[in-house]
């Protein structure tokens, strides 16, 4: 968040490109449509590009869906790439990328050094898309993982209680907490993994910084709703002692 603002106010103008995950944010939270737009008119001013990682951006659980900045672009500064890891399956290593026009002669230059999947692979998912099996898929994933986001906003309301404050957490397959205990996240970490339960820090020094109370992120995406409130259970032992 800090180096967002700094990186607004400032406008900078030696950066060729600027890599943003507007959908996918620790907070959960998306970037505003006004930010966006001003990302782009930023990139369009300096002869930069914006280089936006979507790569769960079909989960988003309240709210209303705010475009892609490639949606927004109509002045070719986007390159737009995503990846069907999370919404289908991390087997495949497939990732998709779409470029501005006045790109696409680079990209052919630097064919022979990217690594791209099967060919039979790519053509099985191309039909896949074509026949609509693709759509009716994510229908059904939006509706497990928001059960899923609903069931653990219970499971902390009721066992954790007023010990974490919940940030955002509106899309993607992660929960942000603030927890109210004077310690650091770190050891919240540790004590966690003691009791079999696996949590998340942020890297981003900056909010290490200006937050006094520990984040922790919890993801959800691939546990069962069983696991899951055992998992809430224990870091009440854990972190209440």
């Amino acid at each position: 968040m800090l180096k967002r603002i700094l990186f607004l106010q400032q406008r900078p103008t030696n950066i060729d490109a600027v890599y943003v995950t507007p959908s996918h944010r620790p907070s959960g939270n998306p970037l505003s449509y006004a930010i966006r737009q001003e990302l782009i008119h930023w990139a369009y001013h300096n002869q930069s590009h914006i280089i936006e990682d979507d790569y769960d951006g079909e989960f988003r659980h309240a709210g209303k869906t705010i475009p892609s900045l490639q949606g927004l672009d109509q002045h070719g500064v986007v390159i737009y790439i995503g990846t069907f890891s999370k919404a289908f399956t991390p087997a495949l290593r497939m990732n998709y990328m779409v470029l501005p026009h006045q790109l696409l002669p680079k990209l052919q230059t630097m064919e022979r050094t990217l690594s791209s999947p099967s060919r039979m692979d790519q053509l099985a998912m191309a039909l896949f898309m074509e026949r609509g099996h693709w759509y009716r898929h994510i229908r059904r994933m939006r509706n497990t993982y928001r059960k899923k986001h609903e069931k653990m906003l219970q499971l902390i309301h009721t066992h954790l209680g007023s010990l974490v404050q919940i940030e955002g957490g509106g899309a993607g397959l992660h929960i942000e907490l603030t927890v109210h205990i004077a310690c650091s996240a770190e050891m919240l970490k540790e004590l966690a993994l003691s009791k079999g339960v696996r949590v998340y820090t942020t890297q981003q020094t900056e909010l290490i910084a200006n937050n006094k109370k520990p984040k922790i992120y919890m993801g959800f995406g691939g546990i069962t709703l069983k696991n899951m409130e055992r998992g809430i259970q224990l870091l009440k032992e854990a972190w209440i002692r």
